[in-house]
């Protein structure tokens, strides 16, 4: 717009500077004329007239009279005729045109530069025209200049005006482009760059800016933000990390829970305990993980430490849980609970932190003691009574030296002599058995002869199962040797035996049989009991959960503690039964056959 109205104004001026040369000119033309005229040298007028009009960029010059008749021209086709005609003017009568040049067009219709110069009358006319009171105009002297190449030149003027702004123009419109660049939108585009990285997550990302401007000012205060932050979320970590490796640390299974029954966090004992891994547990709901459940479990059923840490004055609960692993199987739990009000999501809210232990692992290190204080028993036996029953061995080997076949009597002597030596080596050998029995599995597995290990068991349930009036048969086929420890065996088979002795009250028969196939052996522990109820079944290996036939309480740890023996020998433990006629126990273990001789 600026450069139009410059176009424009400067047309104006150089078309309004033509019409003042023109009008210049045709004042020196007019003296001439007048001159001539005063001389009355009219062939000298008519040739000034054709000199005039042959000039470059003249179209044609005319002098017209008072009354508008054109009386000298260039143009001869010009004389006579009247000068409103040729401008095409329909006024009756003549009026003078006032002084002053206009574009006009000519008689053949081309567009020239008019000028006007009245020739008006003087005293030293008024001889030929008269007094200037009664005839002020002899005459009109009009120039008609081709317009084209004065509109031509002033366009093009303007042009090359219009061209050396828009040259300027663009060159100013590049350099602030340039420095608007640089300075603003580069930085703001590194700026911008910077700050999508670190929403995806590259808190490395920095914008280092250079220069001691605005926008440079705001990137280091922007990198010394993200030092921060990145500083503060590493501390985060650190402590999140550090908090995680503490309650990693804990034995027992640790999780944290949010009032709307989201675990937060749990640990790595948990994650063993219950089979799962730590993305399938944080983020889902707690009755999912560890019950199985769509939804809440209910709360007149299973005491929820939610609900009831919930209650006003509540802050700690203790109580037993049945959860359910992935799989399928029953874990049985002890779950310590406490109130505890942490900030989580920006806002503090009530959660609850769970302390569980497996009752079976607890069950194990409650047998593991037993069999540790059962071991130091067995030690103290050894010392207390197998070396004395060793000295006394000896000592009848030395009276049997010492009572010659001479001596009177003799022969009465040797048969009670026989009896105490064999008496003796019964106490050594069942003092022995127990010693093998009790001594506490460990971790190092040893190759175990199951038929010894049964041999050994009968042998110390032997009175129990006489006065109880039961019958015991044993069918051992072979060799049946595996990987494991004496004890762990001998406590299974122990368990199995007194449950089934527990079974039959009124007395009855128990069968074991033990053989191998297809690499496994096979050990199957039947009586002739009162059989087992199909809703029991479902419980017998819970921990503490006893049901004995002989009405006495026990302890509820036995099938407990066989089951988990079993599953860490690498086997498996089934039952089945029928009340009224009774219960088959069946572990199966894998096999270490020795290695076959080849010739």
């Amino acid at each position: 717009m600026f450069l139009v109205v410059i176009v424009a104004a400067y047309r104006n001026q150089l078309l309004h500077e033509h019409r003042r040369a023109s009008t210049q000119i045709n004042e020196l033309l007019q003296a001439s004329l007048e001159n001539a005229m005063l001389k009355r040298d009219l062939p000298g007028l008519r040739s000034i007239v054709q000199d005039v009009g042959r000039q470059r960029d003249v179209a044609t010059v005319m002098i017209v009279d008072p009354v508008g008749e054109v009386r000298f021209s260039s143009d001869p086709a010009l004389l006579g005729r009247r000068f409103d005609d040729l401008r095409g003017v329909q006024a009756a009568p003549f009026v003078v045109p006032p002084a002053g040049a206009v574009f006009a067009r000519d008689a053949r219709g081309v567009e020239v530069l008019r000028t006007i110069n009245p020739v008006h009358n003087q005293a030293r006319c008024a001889g030929c025209h008269g007094t200037p009171a009664t005839r002020p105009i002899n005459g009109i002297l009009v120039v008609d200049y081709l317009a084209g190449g004065v509109r031509r030149a002033a366009l093009r003027s303007a042009f090359m005006l219009a061209a050396s702004g828009a040259v300027v123009l663009l060159a100013t419109l590049l350099a602030v482009g340039t420095a608007f660049y640089l300075l603003v939108l580069r930085p703001v585009r590194r700026l911008a760059a910077v700050t999508s990285g670190i929403a995806a997550g590259d808190l490395t990302a920095r914008v280092r800016p250079h220069g001691d401007d605005e926008l440079a000012l705001l990137g280091r205060n922007f990198d010394a933000m993200i030092d921060r932050v990145s500083g503060t979320i590493d501390r985060l970590t650190d402590g999140e990390a550090f908090l995680q490796s503490v309650i990693d640390a804990v034995p027992d299974g640790v999780r944290v829970i949010s009032d709307d029954f989201t675990v937060l966090k749990i640990n790595r004992a948990y994650c063993v305990q219950h089979g799962i891994t730590s993305d399938a547990a944080v983020g889902n709901r707690c009755y999912a993980v560890s019950h199985g459940r769509s939804e809440p479990c209910l709360p007149t059923l299973v005491s929820c430490p939610l609900v009831e840490l919930a209650k006003p004055g509540q802050s700690l609960l203790k109580c037993q849980h049945r959860h359910v692993k992935p799989d399928g199987q029953e874990l049985f739990v002890e779950v310590s609970a406490s109130r505890a009000e942490l900030t989580v999501d920006g806002r503090q809210r009530f959660c609850v932190i769970e302390s569980i232990r497996d009752l079976a692992d607890q069950a194990r290190l409650s047998h593991e003691q037993r069999l540790s204080e059962i071991g130091q028993l067995a030690a103290g036996v050894a010392h207390e009574i197998h070396n004395p029953l060793s000295s006394i061995q000896l000592a009848l080997a030395a009276v049997r030296e010492k009572v010659t076949p001479q001596m009177p009597g003799r022969s009465g002597i040797d048969p009670y002599l026989d009896i105490v030596d064999r008496e003796i080596n019964r106490c050594i050998d069942v003092t022995g058995r127990l010693l093998r029995l009790s001594e506490p599995g460990g971790n190092n597995a040893t190759l175990v002869d199951i038929g010894d290990v049964i041999r050994d068991v009968l042998s110390l349930v032997g009175c129990q199962a006489t006065q109880g009036a039961v019958r015991i048969h044993q069918e051992i086929e072979g060799p049946l040797r595996s990987l494991g420890s004496d004890s762990d065996f001998g406590i299974l088979i122990l368990n199995l035996v007194q449950n089934a002795l527990h079974a039959m009250p009124a007395g009855g028969e128990l069968t074991i049989r033990a053989h191998e196939q297809q690499g496994s052996i096979s050990i199957a522990v039947a009586d002739t009991g009162i059989g087992i109820s199909a809703e029991d079944l479902q419980r017998i290996f819970w921990p503490f959960w006893s049901k004995r036939a002989d009405g006495t309480r026990g302890a509820g740890l036995g099938l407990a503690i066989c089951k988990s023996t079993v599953e860490q020998l690498g086997g498996r433990i089934e039952v089945q039964s029928t009340p009224g006629q009774g219960s088959c126990f069946t572990i199966v273990v894998p096999a270490l056959s020795p290695p076959r001789s080849t010739q």
